[in-house]
């Protein structure tokens, strides 16, 4: 049975991505079990790179560039809330183990803790950092503490039941971490956390607040992630994972294993698997053998998109009811109900579309041109015309006198006007012009 486990990858693309393991069909000429990677849903609602991931049962969070957080529940594959309390990039998010807050850092120097739930604001440090960027949270397994970095190289120690600082360790007397301090990560009995440098890795107990180890590493450690209380793998940047255990002498070198020939961007670590992610976009799913201190691996897949982050959804706890995972479905139109003694109708006539082009729009501006042109002339050839017609109307009235038998003319009596008689005077008035 493949692992009960589906991947979450945060992209550089504005993509939030989610592989799941399924048996790959077998050719019947071997035994062996094969898995392959099968994409389970995609979401684009962001609108700039998704920088930082936060996964736990059953709640999918994701922080982008533009200071948005998007929080998803599996269990209806449905975004659940949008939190915009920060003002700038949200470079880490953490969900303490008992799922009760849900812890987010900023570039705008806020450090929140938002109720799970409701999603409403319980703590807002507003400096946590002295006012500088807060680039890594982590949780202990408690959930009463948690651990900050920021801008100002300062570790701090959060206690998440009162909300105040309960102490501060000063990182820049610290030559190994050399200002690029990272990988800070809980151990799962929480008695020790991890800190990383350009070349080193750092091993710190809670007991003493002191180092308890430290790894030199042939390159720059990207990511970690706990095995249980004493065992640990590095992701680095030269593609390699160091395998780091305390039961080991101080001394004694960790375990190098080869697993992507680029730098290892996210690694994370569910139910006796491990899951990887290279910069390039290759993923990879290997399963751990602790006595032998080796991995196997059991499937890849490549994305054509740039990971930031990577996070692992564990489906055993869903129990009997799994997500549904995400399709495109097409909905068909219903179509007309036809009665038995009525015909169909006939199709209704569809539409067209005309392109145009200038050459198009010039010849019809002339076209138009020429149609004004031509008006204007059988205008003026009309009244031409009228003109002729009433001259020849005239003619046609003289003509008319004359008849047709023997050539003589006829004379139309004329109409004399009317004159006064000569006793009385005209009502006129004549006129001295």
């Amino acid at each position: 049975m493949p692992p009960e486990m589906e991947i979450i990858e945060a992209t550089n693309e504005e993509l939030l991505l989610g592989f799941k393991l399924i048996k790959s069909p077998t050719d019947g000429f071997t035994d062996s079990v094969k898995f392959e990677l099968k994409q389970t849903f995609a979401d684009s609602s962001y609108a700039r790179s998704i920088t930082s991931l936060a996964v736990q049962w059953p709640w999918v969070a994701s922080g982008g560039t533009d200071g948005r957080i998007f929080v998803y529940d599996m269990r209806t594959r449905k975004q659940s809330q949008i939190i915009l309390s920060h003002a700038g990039r949200v470079n880490t998010l953490k969900f303490t183990p008992d799922l009760s807050l849900l812890l987010s850092g900023s570039d705008d120097g806020h450090m929140i803790a938002t109720r799970v739930g409701s999603w409403t604001k319980e703590y807002d440090w507003q400096k946590a950092h002295a006012g500088q960027a807060v680039t890594h949270i982590s949780c202990h397994p408690s959930s009463k503490l948690a651990l900050s970095l920021g801008g100002d190289q300062v570790l701090n120690t959060w206690n998440l039941v009162n909300g105040c600082v309960a102490h501060k360790t000063n990182l820049k007397n610290k030559a190994t971490l050399d200002f690029q301090t990272g990988c800070l990560s809980w151990s799962k009995q929480g008695d020790h956390f991890t800190l990383s440098g350009p070349l080193v890795l750092e091993i710190w107990g809670i007991e003493n607040a002191h180092v308890m180890r430290r790894i030199e590493m042939p390159s720059k450690p990207i990511c970690i992630t706990w095995l249980d209380g004493n065992e640990c793998l590095t992701g680095l940047d030269n593609g390699n994972i160091a395998w780091i255990s305390l039961k080991d002498e101080d001394d004694t070198p960790p375990t190098f294993i080869l697993a992507h020939e680029v730098r290892v961007k996210a690694i994370a670590y569910l139910n006796e698997f491990l899951a990887t992610v290279s910069i390039a976009g290759q993923i990879k799913v290997w399963k751990i053998d602790m006595e032998t201190r080796k991995l196997e691996e059991i499937a890849r897949s490549f994305m054509d998109c740039r990971p930031t982050d990577l996070g692992l959804l564990d489906l055993r706890q869903f129990g009997n009811v799994r997500p549904v995972e995400q399709r495109t479905k097409v909905e068909e139109k219903p179509k007309a109900k036809v009665e038995s003694d009525q015909s169909a109708k006939p199709a209704a006539p569809r539409g067209f579309v005309t392109i145009e082009y200038e050459q198009d729009k010039k010849l019809d501006a002339e076209k138009k041109k020429e149609k004004k042109k031509n008006k204007k002339d059988e205008e003026s050839s009309e009244e031409s015309n009228s003109s002729e017609d009433k001259e020849n109307d005239d003619f046609s009235d003289s003509d008319s006198d004359v008849s047709s038998d023997h050539g003589h003319r006829k004379r139309k009596p004329i109409k004399r006007p009317l004159q006064p008689p000569r006793g009385r005077q005209s009502s006129r008035k004549r006129s001295n012009f």
